[in-house]
């Protein structure tokens, strides 16, 4: 019995969090982009090396220990004492911490149901005393969901950053794996299957609702928290990320790491290693592991060429603003050639 108390102490951190960095995205975008940068960058500062699957470079100190990628599950937290002073990190889907505080100015908010779960991590209520932690020496570390909360709105070191994607093509994503026959509607939709629904009902009573609750919360916070907030569109995060990923670590005072380890992770998430080291462990490394998840398949032609509808989009940014939410964000559409990659994604999120 005693031996079993011991395991267990073991896999869990004594400390509650009370402050965390927070790394949130809306659901569609590259999540698991993210997640990659930190992971390895952390195993960088820890000591360790990764070896590049396409050409062969060891990356990092070639005494250190080797990646393992069992240990990365999704978190969402992540172990990073050598790149975080507060030692964890989140990493995923969550309203602004501090936001419940000010929701109420958003008459519409509290009730619009987000369109599918897993929007909001650390106010969906789930047990806050035992969330998992990648890369860490304990599984499992208890999050003052309160404290956190609370620490946005004092204390400067409570930082927050949302990596935003097209909120057109998130709709593309959602419509479909909302039609995967293995997935059940997180909110009322008038009795009506997910099939029943056109896209562009899908995109205006459903879609954007969600990706206004989200975004609008990092939006107020950012105007009533002065330099605790930071909004940065994946487009530019993926096009730049050497460049990118720096002024985002800097934001949540995450400054103990060098401009080459930078470089290197941002070659490292590069897809088609992701892919490689997919191909070698025979699994994949996405949000599908381990999950029993599977991605949709490619959103039919019709919904993609209605995305690309500039008076759809017109459309769509009207709602958004009707909602409170700037849309000087989203002025640059965005092109033929993403939309079509992130519709293939299938909505993995």
């Amino acid at each position: 019995m005693i031996e079993r108390m011991l395991q267990a102490l073991a896999r869990h951190a004594h400390r509650p969090v009370k402050i965390l960095p927070v790394v949130a995205c809306v659901p569609g975008v590259d999540l698991w982009f993210l997640r990659f940068a930190f992971v390895f960058l952390a195993h960088l500062r820890q000591g360790g090396h990764i070896v590049d699957r396409l050409n062969g470079q060891c990356i990092g100190n070639p005494a250190g220990p080797s990646f393992n990628f069992d240990h990365v599950s999704g978190g969402p937290l992540l172990w990073a004492p050598d790149l975080a002073p507060f030692h964890h990190l989140f990493i995923g889907h969550t309203v602004c911490p501090g936001f419940g505080r000010i929701s109420a100015q958003f008459d519409w908010w509290a009730s619009t149901p987000f369109s599918a779960p897993g929007y909001d991590y650390l106010h969906d209520g789930i047990n806050y005393g035992h969330v998992p932690v990648d890369l860490a020496p304990h599984a499992f570390v208890s999050v003052s969901v309160d404290d956190v909360d609370a620490a946005a709105w004092t204390d400067a070191r409570q930082r927050m950053v949302l990596v935003y994607g097209d909120p057109v093509q998130h709709a593309v994503a959602c419509f479909t794996n909302s039609r995967n026959p293995g997935r059940r509607p997180h909110a009322p939709s008038s009795g009506r299957a997910p099939m029943d629904w056109t896209f562009h009902e899908y995109l205006l009573k459903r879609a954007l609702p969600s990706y206004a609750k989200i975004f609008i919360s990092y939006q107020a916070m950012a105007q009533a928290v002065p330099g605790a907030v930071q909004i940065l569109a994946e487009d530019a995060l993926r096009a730049d990320p050497a460049r990118m990923l720096p002024a985002l670590l800097s934001h949540l005072k995450l400054d103990r790491w060098q401009t080459a380890e930078i470089d290197a992770v941002a070659d490292l998430c590069r897809r088609e290693h992701v892919l490689a080291i997919e191909r070698e462990l025979g699994h994949s490394l996405t949000g599908s592991r381990g999950r029993g998840r599977k991605t949709t398949g490619s959103a039919p032609e019709a919904v993609v060429s209605a995305a690309r509808d500039p008076n759809l989009r017109r459309e769509a940014l009207n709602s958004l603003a009707s909602m409170g939410v700037n849309t000087a964000y989203f002025e640059a559409p965005p092109g033929a050639a993403s939309l079509r990659r992130d519709a293939a994604a299938g909505g993995r999120v």
